[in-house]
């Protein structure tokens, strides 16, 4: 069985103008429109290349709002938040985060995160969450991607979890 994991819109907190102020990496930061549009065609995308229709299907999302506008502005009308699927607190200074990034690696508190996050992973086959959180999920089931390690906005990964 596979689960259809995607990172959030577009949001103030991942703004990269916003570096420096209250906005970036703020919890519960909105989506800007740019996320808006974003999540609309991740909507879309559902539908032409997976078959599900978001307004029918029950959604998982972290319990941030970014998280909940992307599903709304998806089209899913069936959302449950969970703490499971939050943001993960790694405790690094951006620029130790940002070189292990671009490294490939990933902190072990994402690891452990991701780890029970999979011991108890939510039911719905659609969870919307954040980029580290997706890159540690990919990590722990061995799922390698090509292209970068946390997944772009709104970008969509299937993973074989089995819930």
């Amino acid at each position: 069985m596979s689960v259809l994991v995607v990172r959030h819109g577009l949001s103030q907190a991942n703004n990269r103008e916003n570096i420096g102020t209250l906005a970036f990496a703020a919890e519960q930061a909105p989506l800007m429109d740019q996320g808006h549009e974003q999540a609309q065609a991740m909507g879309e995308l559902l539908i032409a290349q997976y078959g599900i229709t978001p307004a029918f299907t029950d959604v998982a999302t972290s319990t941030l709002l970014r998280t909940q506008q992307t599903a709304a502005s998806a089209g899913f009308l069936h959302v449950t938040p969970y703490t499971a699927l939050d943001e993960i607190h790694h405790h690094l200074p951006l620029r130790d985060l940002r070189a292990m990034l671009d490294a490939g690696t990933l902190p072990a508190a994402a690891i452990a995160e991701a780890e029970q996050t999979l011991a108890h992973p939510p039911a719905e086959a659609v969870w919307i969450t954040h980029g580290l959180r997706i890159a540690a999920l990919c990590a722990v089931l061995g799922v390698h991607q090509q292209t970068r390690l946390i997944p772009k906005f709104c970008e969509v990964r299937e993973l074989p979890i089995d819930n």
